[in-house]
């Protein structure tokens, strides 16, 4: 079983403490991930809205505790900066890592600092977290201020010439449609899910999910429960619910995997070790065998191939 999941929050975690990215008590390592066969993990670098110099630092912490990994594990994990690296037979049972800024609050004004991430292996980055910056809308923000800016656009132009992929996850929608306006290769929404299920508004509402599906793009579905179900208890069938909503809607193509793991203290699935009952879940509610291997992998591969 090959594994991709598009966010996790791990490192702004382990810049609190000692604990290591291969053994930990957290929802996320990378011994327990490769036991359920993941194949490909999005690593988020994430910090609360602040002036960019502070910003920055944290990013350049959590940055670091990557690195480390890298070279204290090369055994097992390894930077995924070219497509072509899944490939290689080297890698076949290592873990790739894909370095997401969350958010573009540390670049400020100078999208220069794109370049600088970029070489220590940035290949995603979402242009917002839930306020509004100089870049975009996030989904908390005013309608007059929802929209993408100049700066944005200019950021946009350069991850498509540098090849870093877009994340459109915490964006209002009015950014959201902005960008669709222009952007012509796949987007992802690293982590959200469905908001006729679950009216969060970090979920996306159908005429974005079809817009999603006409771009080419991915969503990647997020185990927070708040965004899962409105009501408690909330169990693994609430959230194969929104997959299957979504595949009847614009298509099983679009569907994949975003934990959102270490992002938030209630979650679907304990820890990533549970992705080893996906599969049964998935057939129980009428998956085939291969759309169940484009869910778990192939739909985010597909993108990957294109992008980076």
């Amino acid at each position: 079983m090959k594994i991709v999941d598009l966010h996790c929050d791990i490192l702004s975690k382990l810049v609190e403490n000692e604990y290591s990215l291969y053994n930990n008590p957290y929802h996320f390592d990378i011994k327990r991930a490769l036991q359920v066969g993941q194949r490909v993990q999005f690593f988020s670098l994430f910090t609360y809205p602040d002036e960019a110099d502070a910003c920055m630092r944290q990013i350049l912490l959590q940055t670091t505790r990557l690195l480390q990994a890298f070279r204290e594990y090369p055994d097992y994990i390894y930077p995924l900066t070219r497509s072509e690296q899944l490939d290689d037979q080297a890698n076949r049972d290592k873990l790739a890592a894909v370095m997401h800024l969350e958010g573009g609050e540390a670049l400020g004004a100078n999208l220069e600092l794109i370049y600088l991430l970029y070489e220590l292996g940035l290949r995603s980055l979402a242009l917002t977290w839930n306020p509004p910056n100089l870049l975009a809308g996030g989904v908390d923000a005013p309608e007059e201020t929802s929209g993408l800016t100049p700066l944005g656009r200019e950021l946009i132009n350069r991850m498509n010439r540098m090849g870093v992929i877009l994340d459109l996850a915490h964006i209002a929608p009015r950014s959201f449609f902005d960008v669709l306006e222009f952007y012509d290769k796949p987007l992802m929404v690293t982590h959200s899910n469905a908001y006729h299920l679950c009216p969060h508004r970090r979920n996306l509402k159908d005429d974005q999910l079809k817009a999603l599906a006409q771009n080419g793009g991915v969503i990647g579905f997020t185990q927070v429960s708040d965004f899962v179900k409105e009501t408690s208890p909330v169990i693994p069938g609430d959230f194969i619910d929104h997959l299957v909503y979504v595949a009847e809607l614009i298509g099983v193509e679009s569907v994949a995997l975003g934990s959102d793991f270490d992002g938030a203290d209630k979650i679907v699935l304990p820890s990533v070790e549970a992705y080893a009952d996906m599969p049964v879940l998935l057939e129980s509610r009428g998956f085939s065998k291969k759309e169940i291997e484009l869910i778990l992998s192939g739909n985010a591969l597909r993108v990957i191939h294109r992008l980076i």
